[in-house]
């Protein structure tokens, strides 16, 4: 109860040394996976095709991993873990400046996706060690924001100046400057913390599983399809405009959606915005101005940052007891990159499916995905929830007779 008085009193409990070790490393994992499976591939493989294949098997290799560590991660510890896969990742970016065929670089992408992938693993439990429930939603939202911002940086300077060697540069020095956080003492920032041990149904999981594969399909397949017909049909300019707005509204959307699942719950924030994604997407197969298409770029922006913070950082904290830590957060992550793996396959043939069936097509599929978030169990806890709702009201109260008293 202390604990949850200190929430509202002072924010978070979470240390700031313990939130910046958060903050750098989602930011760095995150860059590191379009730095890798991205646009290195872009570099070095020239026919469309079969660069979506290695893309498409590089996520297949990430999936495979995640399932496996899964079952070991409890018994190693995270912080060793993430510091030698760094290793492990920066070592084989090295190799990839001196490999003398195609085939050899790709080879050692594969290694790079088994150690990105057990690292990101390792530091989806440190995360979770490392806060509580009340605060989880807020520390989510501070690392999409950090971590979007920072790849929007690297994608200008890398579309800007760099070939496949200062990339794989890039992806070196990245990884060995994770090194830079042991000065933040990372292993002695685990407090001891009174945590609500919970065993959740497994009908729990499904009902919040189900609507993150609907998303993360829709998204890896009908929503390229509507970016591709839009694009064939503004200008390249409008269209970078366009996807920049998307971005930044993404970067407000995470920090936003973090702080309103901490005060207000998870289901509230997750209904919204998959109904605004929705929305915005039904609206882009009739688009018929400049002004629509703005809309439809900033609210799909925004919708889908809230759903990176919440969906991948926050739900399956919320679901492990510690135990299952690092499978709740692999079934998460399995499913995103899953689907950006097989959504790669027939990118040419999703390409094709004409504008108004593939947005009419996903706006149905994300709206059905607000069903299972109807009939989930809300997972902040009700107490809290409560306070936090009390405190908001005396704030309020506190305002309204300062007001009166200076009038």
């Amino acid at each position: 109860m202390l604990q949850k008085l200190n929430i509202l009193k002072y924010g978070m409990l979470l240390a700031k040394r313990s939130l910046l070790l958060n903050l750098i490393f989602s930011s760095i994992f995150y860059a590191s996976y379009f730095v890798f499976f991205v646009y290195i591939p872009e570099c070095f493989i020239p026919l469309a095709n079969d660069r979506l294949m290695a893309q498409a098997s590089l996520n297949i290799v990430i999936v495979i991993t995640l399932l496996v560590t899964s079952f070991f991660m409890n018994r190693m510890k995270e912080v060793r873990v993430i510091y030698f896969c760094s290793v492990g990742i920066s070592v084989s970016a090295a190799v990839l400046l001196f490999a003398f065929s195609n085939m050899f670089r790709l080879l050692f992408l594969f290694v790079i996706a088994v150690f990105f992938s057990a690292g990101q693993l390792a530091f989806l439990k440190y995360f979770w060690k490392s806060t509580v429930r009340e605060e989880r939603g807020r520390v989510a939202g501070l690392m999409g924001f950090t971590s979007l911002f920072f790849n929007l940086v690297i994608y200008v300077v890398v579309a800007g100046i760099f070939d496949f060697s200062m990339i794989a540069v890039l992806g070196m020095i990245l990884n060995f400057a994770i090194f830079g956080t042991l000065l933040l003492r990372p292993w002695k920032l685990w407090k001891s913390r009174v945590r609500s041990v919970h065993y959740l149904e497994k009908r729990t999981v499904f009902l919040y599983a189900v609507p993150w594969l609907l998303f993360s399909l829709v998204n890896a397949t009908l929503a390229k399809s509507v970016s591709f017909h839009i694009s064939q049909q503004i200008s390249s300019s409008f269209y970078l405009l366009l996807t920049v707005l998307q971005v930044v509204a993404a970067f407000f959307g995470a920090l936003l959606g973090g702080l309103i699942s901490d005060f207000f719950g998870r289901r509230a924030p997750l209904v919204f915005s998959l109904t605004l994604y929705g929305i915005s997407s039904a609206l882009a197969g009739i688009a018929n101005s400049f002004a629509v298409l703005y809309f439809v770029y900033i609210a799909n922006g925004f919708s889908w940052g809230i759903l990176l913070a919440i969906f991948t950082f926050v739900i399956w904290g919320d679901l492990s007891n510690g135990e299952n830590c690092a499978k709740m957060y692999a079934i998460g992550f399995i499913i995103f990159y899953l689907t950006q793996g097989v959504g790669l396959i027939p990118l040419e043939q999703i390409s094709q499916i004409p504008l108004a069936v593939s947005s009419l097509g996903g706006c149905l599929l994300i709206f059905l995905s607000n069903i299972p978030i109807f009939l989930a169990p809300e997972l902040l806890p009700l107490d809290f929830r409560e306070r936090i709702r009390l405190k908001l009201h005396m704030d309020a109260v506190k305002r309204v007779k300062k007001t009166r008293n200076q009038g």
